[in-house]
C-alpha cells in the first residue's frame, strides 16, 4: 500500500535529492541544524513568561479553566 502512495514520489524525487546531498553536504547539514534549532525554539519558548519554560497546558486538573 505504501508503494502505491509513495512509490511515484520516491522514484521521481530520490535521484535529485541524492544528487543534491552529494554535491552540497554542508548545505544539507546546516539546513538540518537550523530546522532542529527552530523546532527546539518553538517547543521550548523560554521567553513566554512561564516558570519552567516549554509549553503551558494549564493546571492539568481537568476543569478546563487552566488556572
Amino acid at each position: 500500500m505504501l508503494e502505491l502512495l509513495f512509490g511515484p514520489l520516491l522514484v521521481s524525487w530520490a535521484p535529485a535529492i541524492l544528487a543534491y546531498v552529494q554535491q552540497n553536504p554542508w548545505h544539507v547539514i546546516s539546513a538540518i541544524l537550523v530546522a532542529a534549532l527552530l523546532i527546539d525554539w518553538m517547543v521550548n519558548d523560554r521567553s513566554s513568561g512561564c516558570c519552567d519554560g516549554g509549553l503551558d497546558f494549564g493546571s492539568g486538573d481537568g476543569d478546563g479553566g487552566g488556572d
